[in-house]
């Protein structure tokens, strides 16, 4: 009983020392102690065009040649890492000439993301809610390695892989570039490691999603009857409609949606690319992804006995290149646009919130005064100060937003589009969280690429006994 009795004493003195957002815990660990993040995003109006001249761009790491600093002078890296090439025994160091295949990335994000970078309440060419998964995937790709809310705040590159689909799509490819290049020391090789071999990703499209069982091919849960690829709701494809999505492997989906594009407004996608998946009917083939081979190359990292060959001349098995014609270099600099970001608003307020409740506010609007798309992030001093959109639920607290230039047109409704899109931004105090007495904290918005300066907006929050409200605002912020 006494040892009941000081387990539970442990067990409420841990939860106590938790930060607030970690008390009610009920997200997974990749999202962090401080749980997930919201942020806005920028939905293309032409995704199909749009995404996916992006992707060939990034596959090609065609937007960052480096690191390089935000306005507020955070060092940030979406730098394409290059590709090591060759088997296991001559593998050769990463170069940056060498892209990713166009064709896998396309298909990845569809099966991600279904090429959305905002939720699905955002209209094309609008602005919304960031595409969060439950594990805390965000945006095109779901990037979630890198994105754990460990301190209560967004890191520049966490924010800008949030909120803007061209850091998104660099980052997505920076993963799956590094699952590449983790083999031959963590991951097995296929075929002779030829990165222009659409069949020799296997793996690393494999790792992208986790290298678990779940994703092995011969997998006896997997009903057998399925087909070597998934439909990707092609009715002209095997397996329609009788096995669905969840019925196939992570690659099988990946390789599926390359073979039978998806179509979004009865247009395709992409054109079909041509592949053969691994031979089963191979010796080799099929030692390669014996139960065995995966356990000893998941657990204790001995991969060699995974290598498999996708060159197989008895059979007729030859690797395929990706068709993806090169990408215009052009096209980086009108995809990242030339934002300026301008913040106006009052350089500080006073807050009295009542027993009720009910808080004062102050407005702040968030303007692109350049072109294109402005990524910002949102920072605050005190877990008691709250910023989020007017109308917005007070649960939700806005980590990152984009303001968009005036040259492009914004849908706001299906019969609404205005100039650009500017970030109104409302300040308030939970008083739930707010300490007794006299409080001060601040709010500060940063640009995260293009030019403008951060913002710093200071807080008193003061807790107020009657209901009267006697708000004191302090002009003097407008950049």
């Amino acid at each position: 009983m006494v040892r009941t009795v000081a387990a539970a004493l442990l067990a409420a003195l841990a939860l106590a020392a938790l930060p607030p957002r970690a008390q009610a815990q009920t997200w997974p660990e990749t999202c962090g102690a401080y749980g997930p993040f919201d942020f806005d995003a920028y939905e293309a109006l032409d995704s199909r065009a749009t995404y996916n001249a992006a992707i060939a761009l990034a596959a090609e790491g065609r937007f960052f040649s480096g690191p390089f600093q935000t306005p507020a002078g955070e060092t940030v890296d979406f730098s394409y890492p290059g590709l090591e090439s060759g088997p296991r025994g001559d593998r050769r160091p990463p170069a940056p000439s060498l892209r990713v295949p166009p064709a896998i990335m396309r298909s990845i994000v569809w099966i991600e993301s279904s090429y959305q970078m905002a939720s699905s309440s955002v209209p094309w060419g609008g602005v919304g809610p960031a595409l969060r998964a439950f594990d805390c995937g965000y945006g095109l790709g779901q990037v979630t390695s890198g994105m754990a809310n460990s301190a209560g705040t967004p890191t520049a590159k966490q924010a800008l892989a949030g909120t803007h689909f061209v850091f998104n799509l660099a980052e997505s490819v920076r993963i799956l570039a590094s699952k590449w290049n983790a083999a031959p020391e963590y991951r097995p090789v296929a075929g002779t490691g030829d990165p222009a071999a659409v069949e020799d990703w296997y793996f690393a499209i494999w790792s992208y999603n986790g290298f678990a069982w779940s994703n092995h091919p011969l997998n006896p849960d997997r009903d057998p009857w399925r087909g070597e690829v998934y439909h990707c709701w092609n009715p002209d494809a095997p397996g329609y409609p009788w096995f669905g999505y969840g019925d196939y492997t992570y690659p099988e989906r990946v390789y599926g949606c390359m073979r039978y594009p998806p179509t979004r407004g009865g247009q395709p996608m992409w054109e079909p690319v041509t592949f053969q998946m691994p031979r089963f009917d191979a010796p080799d083939v099929a030692a390669a992804f014996s139960p065995d081979a995966w356990l000893e190359c998941a657990f204790y990292l001995r991969c060699a006995g995974m290598d498999f060959p996708t060159t197989i001349p008895e059979l007729g098995v030859a690797p395929h290149p990706d068709p993806s014609p090169p990408a215009d270099p052009a096209g980086a600099a009108l995809l990242l646009g030339a934002p300026r970001l301008a913040v106006e608003g009052p350089a500080a307020a006073v807050l009295q919130t009542r027993p009720n409740g009910d808080s004062d506010s102050v407005t702040v609007t968030v303007r692109n005064t350049g072109t294109w798309i402005a990524p910002f992030r949102v920072r605050t001093s005190a877990p008691w100060i709250r910023v989020r959109h007017p109308g917005d639920p007070v649960t939700r607290t806005l980590d990152g937003g984009v303001a968009v230039g005036t040259e492009t047109r914004v849908v706001v409704t299906a019969n609404q589009t205005t100039a650009g899109y500017v970030s109104v931004l409302l300040i308030d105090v939970d008083r739930s969280r707010q300490p007794e007495g006299v409080a001060t904290g601040a709010v500060w918005i940063e640009p995260l690429f293009g030019q403008g300066a951060p913002a710093r907006i200071d807080i008193t929050a003061v807790k107020s006994g009657d209901a009267s409200s006697q708000r004191i605002v302090i002009p003097g912020l407008a950049r």
